[in-house]
């Protein structure tokens, strides 16, 4: 096996494992797996002592196929690491932190994720991929409008672009550099892509729109890429719809690096399968289901050196494929995140995720790119309320409501009170110019006794 492929290369020399067969695939993945089990022993007391405890022999799982043998970890047992072996807990490894990154603490504290220098350059590897797929080259001025913070995609976009011979114009998130100025150095520069949050490739939008300019004439925007949250279908129609550009989806997060990444034909994310290896399984037997199913993911990061993931249930619910792609790419897909296990609702008995009710108010052009669901304890029962962004106004306010109530319940099943907000308001409270993330949920009922 060439060495060139085992070294998770950037394009064009990637081209060559993203079209290979199934079986040279598994070839890798099992070599990967080998080393990554080896070293975990070694090097990660976390897993060393996970697998002491449940009496599991590495030397007995051989490859793949015995992955199932090797206990799921989860988000609370690297928390309970950071408490019982503070200040980075045992997970990371004993090897040579070449960076630190971290979790943008969106459900809790922020968990510190050591890199090697072989980590960072893999990771950004695969972030060439994703953005050689979606249409980067050599040339193109890419405005990066990801927070640069310890929450790493702002530095990995970045150099995943540097890699492709892209310019790069670091502009941070709104924190940094104003909206307003985002828009001018898009306009004056002649910016040709930018990485940004779904939700905040909107703000920009609006923004732009209020200073007068036409998005689809002052421009030279050919693509935008994303990361960081859910990017629904309706909000990639809005998205192209204001910019006239093509809007891709990404998926990873600080514990696995840069997974998956959505081609050309937006049909789905290609998981970078030399490097990672992704499971679904049952949310509660935690039993492996079959490709088109859906379940919980559980991600093994096969090329990590320092804090490597081994089985980790990230917190998604979301179907893979194995189906050819038109694109040519052999790589499974994941083709449909419903939403996160720790955002799920349960509304009058139905599963309700906030990226459902995104969808079907995105539908709505009269609403805002704005949306909050707000749950609280009324009469010792749970209590949900919708609030959205209107600038319509009596009659035609009640109408709208009629509309997404009507929308709500053939889209998702379920029916919530509406509370309307004027255009701006909830951009303000949810303080969209600045945050990492969206938070689409407030929850009242800690505060309420619940």
């Amino acid at each position: 096996m060439s060495t060139t492929i085992i070294n998770y290369p950037h394009p064009p020399d990637s081209y060559t494992i993203e079209t290979a067969s199934r079986e040279t695939i598994a070839a890798i993945q099992n070599q990967g797996f080998q080393r990554l089990l080896n070293s975990a022993w070694h090097k990660v007391p976390f897993y060393r002592r996970r697998w002491q405890a449940e009496g599991i022999d590495i030397s007995r799982i051989r490859d793949m196929e015995d992955i199932q043998k090797l206990p799921i970890i989860s988000k609370e047992d690297l928390e309970q690491s950071l408490r019982d072996f503070p200040p980075f807990g045992d997970y990371q490894g004993d090897y040579p932190c070449y960076r630190i990154q971290a979790s943008s603490g969106s459900t809790g504290f922020p968990k510190p994720i050591f890199h090697t220098a072989r980590d960072w350059d893999i990771i950004t590897n695969f972030w060439a991929r994703r953005l050689a797929a979606q249409g980067v080259l050599q040339g193109d001025l890419v405005q990066i409008a990801f927070t640069y913070a310890p929450f790493i995609v702002g530095f990995t976009s970045t150099e995943g672009a540097l890699k492709l011979g892209a310019t790069i114009i670091p502009a941070g998130s709104g924190a940094v550099t104003p909206s307003e100025r985002q828009v001018e150095i898009a306009h004056r520069w002649g910016t040709t892509v930018i990485g940004t949050t779904g939700a905040y490739a909107l703000r920009l939008a609006e923004v732009a729109e209020e200073m007068g300019y036409d998005l689809k004439k002052d421009f030279k925007i050919k693509a935008m890429f994303h990361t960081a949250e859910s990017l629904t279908e309706e909000m990639r129609d809005r998205i192209e719809g204001k910019w006239g550009c093509k809007s891709y989806n990404n998926y990873g997060s600080v514990e696995t690096g840069a997974p998956a990444w959505e081609c050309r034909e937006q049909n789905g994310m290609h998981i970078n399968e030399d490097g990672y290896f992704f499971e679904v399984v049952d949310p509660v037997s935690k039993q492996s289901l079959p490709d088109g199913k859906e379940g919980a993911l559980v991600i093994t990061s096969l090329f990590k050196e320092a804090a490597p993931v081994i089985r980790y249930m990230i917190g998604d619910i979301a179907t893979i494929v194995n189906t050819p792609c038109k694109c040519g790419c052999t790589f499974r897909r994941i083709i449909k995140i419903a939403g996160r296990t720790d955002e799920m609702l349960k509304v009058k008995g139905i599963t309700v995720y906030p990226t459902a009710v995104e969808g079907a108010l995105h539908r709505l052009p009269e609403i805002g790119n704005e949306y909050r669901i707000v749950i609280d304890k009324v009469n010792d029962q749970d209590h949900i309320i919708l609030q959205v962004e209107t600038d319509l106004l009596g009659e035609k306010q009640k109408e709208l409501h009629q509309k997404i109530k009507h929308s709500l319940k053939t889209q998702v099943g379920i029916q919530v009170p509406v509370e309307f907000f004027s255009p701006g308001e909830l951009q303000k409270e949810l303080n969209v110019d600045q945050r990492i993330k969206s938070r689409r949920i407030l929850d009242r009922r800690k505060n309420s006794g619940g």
